[in-house]
C-alpha cells in the first residue's frame, strides 16, 4: 500500500504541473545521476594530477593537514559517483548526499584551487538539485542503496583513468627517476595523488564491503498469504474487461500487488520483477496498479516489467513511462462466427470423423469439483508427454500438473477405445463469456496424428454451446512483427529474425499454422519495460522464468 500511495504522489505532482515541469521532473533524476557521476570522476582524476607547489620540511602530521582537503575531496569524489544510483532511484538521501557534497565540492574547487569555472559549474547543479527536490519523493537510508554493476563499472573505470593521470603527472618531475617505487606513496611531494588514491580505494572498499557483505543486492516480492489469495480470488471474480490468463494467479508462483480494486500477480526474474499479463480489477483503478508495480520493483531494486500486455493496456504504460514492443499474437477465436461448415474447415471436419468414426474417441469436460482419482487417471498422460519434452514442468505464463492448481478449472479430456489420451485445463473468466485453453497434454507414444486437432475442435464446440463470446488459443511468440525494416526498431528486427531463422529450434511458423486453422483474429501483446535497451534481457529473463526450474515464490525469496 506504501508502494501505490507513492505512485499516487507522483501522478498528482504529475497531473496538477505544465508539461515542461512534469518532464523535468520526471528526467531530473537520470540527468542528476549522471551530473554527480562525472563530478565525482573529474574530482577524482583532479586529484590524481595535484598542481601545487613542492611542500618541504614538513612531517607526517604536518602533511596530513596540509593534504587533508585533497585526501577529503577524493572520497567525495567515489562518493558522488556511488550517488548516481541512488538519485536514479529517486532517494530522498541520495539527493540530500549530492547536493551537500556538491556545495563542498564548489567550495574546494573555488578556495583550494582557484578553478572558478569548476566551482561556478558545481554551484549550478547545486541550486539545480535544489530546485528539483520534489523529484526525489522515495524515503529509504544510504546503507540500504544497492550499486548497480555499470556504475560499479564506471567507478572502476574513473579510478583507472585517475591513476594513469597520477603515474604521468609522477613521471614529469624531476626526481621520479631516482625515486624509489614506494615514494609513489610516502613522497612528500611524489605521493600526494598516489595517497589521494589510496584514500579513495579505501573508501570504495569499505563501501562495497557495506553493499556486499551487509546489504542484500535485490529484493524479491512477498509470499502471499491465505488472506491475500482471497483476496485475489475476490478480485478476479469481480473483474472488469479480465483476460482468461487471470488464473495463472494460482500457479503458486506469484505473488499479489493490490491497488484499490485492481492487483498485479507478479514474479522476481532475474533483476526484474515482472507481472504477468495486465492488471486485474476495475479498470480505472489499471493505472495505479502499474504504478504500484513500479514502486515495488524500485523498492526491490528491480525492474518494472509487464509481460503479455494486450493492446489496450497501451495508453496506461506509456503514460507511466514504459517502453514498449510487440512479443508476439494471440489467437482467438470468435465463437459466435465458429463453424466446421465450408471448404476451409473440411481438415477439421475429416480429423474430427476418423477419430469419432475410426478410432472411437470420445470427448467430455469434467466440471469442478473434481474427484481425486482424476489426477492419478491423467497423471500417466501427463508424465508421458514430460518424458517426451525435456520432463520438466513450465511456469509463470502456464500452468503445471498440480491438482491443487487445476482443480479451480474444467477439465477436456479425450479417451480413445475407454483408455484417457489427452488433456486440457480450460480457464473461463467469472462471466463465462472468454474461456482460453492452458495445460495441454498427450500421450506421444499412444495418439494418433492428428488429435490435438481433434481436442481443439472439440474445446471451441463445447465453449460455443456453453455461450462463451471468444476464446483464447494462445500466443505465437514474435510473430506479426513489423514488416517494414526501415521503420521498424532493432528489437522488432531482431525479432522477425529469429522467427524466420529459429524454426528449428522452436516451430514459431508451425506454432503459428496449427493455431490458424481455427481461423482466429490475431490480437498483439507486447512486453513493457522501464528502459528500452533492457527489454531484449527482460525477454530472456522471461524465457528463464518460465523455462527454468519450477520454483514457488516462497523458495524465491528463500534464494534471496
Amino acid at each position: 500500500m506504501i508502494g501505490v500511495m507513492a505512485g499516487h504522489v507522483k501522478a498528482d505532482i504529475e497531473a496538477n504541473e505544465p508539461l515542461w515541469r512534469a518532464r523535468v521532473f520526471e528526467a531530473a533524476p537520470h540527468v542528476a545521476a549522471t551530473l554527480a557521476f562525472a563530478a565525482g570522476a573529474f574530482t577524482l582524476v583532479a586529484v590524481a594530477t595535484p598542481a601545487l607547489p613542492t611542500l618541504r620540511g614538513l612531517d607526517a602530521l604536518e602533511r596530513v593537514v596540509a593534504e587533508l582537503p585533497e585526501l577529503t575531496a577524493s572520497i567525495a569524489g567515489v562518493a558522488l559517483m556511488g550517488l548516481a544510483t541512488g538519485l536514479s532511484r529517486r532517494i530522498d538521501a541520495a539527493w540530500a548526499a549530492t547536493t551537500a557534497l556538491m556545495f563542498a565540492i564548489s567550495l574546494y574547487a573555488g578556495l583550494r584551487h582557484g578553478h572558478i569555472a569548476a566551482a561556478m559549474t558545481a554551484s549550478a547543479v547545486t541550486v539545480a538539485l535544489l530546485l528539483t527536490r520534489r523529484a526525489f519523493y522515495r524515503h529509504s537510508r544510504l546503507i540500504d542503496l544497492v550499486p548497480d554493476p555499470r556504475v560499479a563499472l564506471g567507478i572502476a573505470a574513473a579510478f583507472g583513468i585517475a591513476l594513469m593521470g597520477a603515474l604521468l603527472w609522477a613521471g614529469e618531475r624531476p626526481d621520479f627517476a631516482a625515486a624509489p617505487w614506494w615514494a609513489l606513496l610516502t613522497g612528500e611531494h611524489l605521493g600526494r595523488p598516489g595517497r589521494a588514491l589510496a584514500v579513495a580505494a579505501v573508501a570504495v572498499v569499505v563501501v562495497g564491503a557495506q553493499w556486499y557483505l551487509l546489504s542484500r543486492a535485490r529484493g524479491a516480492p512477498a509470499p502471499p498469504a491465505s488472506e491475500d489469495i482471497a483476496h485475489a480470488e475476490a478480485v478476479i471474480a469481480g473483474a472488469e474487461d479480465a483476460l482468461p490468463d487471470a488464473h495463472l494467479a494460482f500457479t503458486g508462483d506469484k505473488s499479489f500487488l493490490f491497488a484499490d480494486g485492481a492487483m498485479t500477480m507478479t514474479a522476481r526474474g532475474g533483476g526484474s520483477l515482472i507481472a504477468m499479463g495486465p492488471p486485474v480489477g476495475k479498470r480505472h483503478d489499471w493505472r495505479a496498479a502499474l504504478a504500484g508495480l513500479r514502486t515495488e520493483a524500485e523498492r526491490l531494486s528491480l525492474r518494472p516489467v509487464v509481460y503479455s500486455a494486450p493492446p489496450d493496456l497501451l495508453p496506461d504504460l506509456l503514460d507511466l513511462n514504459f517502453r514498449v514492443e510487440k512479443i508476439g499474437e494471440n489467437a482467438i477465436v470468435d465463437l459466435k462466427d465458429f463453424s466446421l461448415a465450408g471448404s476451409a474447415r473440411q481438415k477439421l471436419r475429416s480429423a474430427r470423423r476418423k477419430f469419432v468414426e475410426r478410432e472411437g474417441a470420445v470427448f467430455e469436460v469434467v466440471e469442478p469439483p473434481h474427484a481425486p482419482a482424476l489426477w492419478e487417471a491423467l497423471r500417466p498422460v501427463s508424465d508421458a508427454w514430460l518424458e517426451a519434452h525435456g520432463g520438466r514442468e513450465k511456469a509463470f505464463s502456464l500452468g503445471a500438473f498440480d491438482p491443487s492448481y487445476l482443480s479451480r478449472h474444467p477439465v477436456a479430456i479425450a479417451r480413445i477405445h475407454g483408455h484417457i489420451v489427452a488433456f486440457a485445463n480450460i480457464w473461463l473468466t467469472a462471466d463465462r463469456k472468454r474461456g482460453a485453453v492452458d495445460l495441454m497434454r498427450h500421450d506421444p507414444k499412444n495418439t494418433p496424428n492428428g488429435l490435438m486437432d481433434f481436442l481443439f475442435t472439440e474445446i471451441l464446440l463445447w465453449a460455443q454451446t456453453q455461450g462463451l463470446e471468444s476464446f483464447d488459443l494462445g500466443m505465437a511468440p514474435l510473430a506479426g512483427l513489423a514488416e517494414d525494416a526501415k521503420y521498424a526498431s532493432l528489437f522488432a528486427r531482431v525479432g522477425k529474425l529469429v522467427h524466420e531463422r529459429g524454426e528449428q529450434f522452436y516451430g514459431f511458423k508451425g506454432l503459428r499454422a496449427f493455431k490458424d486453422k481455427f481461423d482466429p483474429r490475431w490480437e498483439p501483446r507486447y512486453l513493457a519495460s522501464s528502459g528500452s535497451w533492457t527489454l531484449p534481457i527482460v525477454l530472456a529473463e522471461v524465457a528463464m522464468l518460465t523455462n527454468g526450474p519450477r520454483q514457488t515464490i516462497a523458495q524465491v525469496g528463500e534464494a534471496s
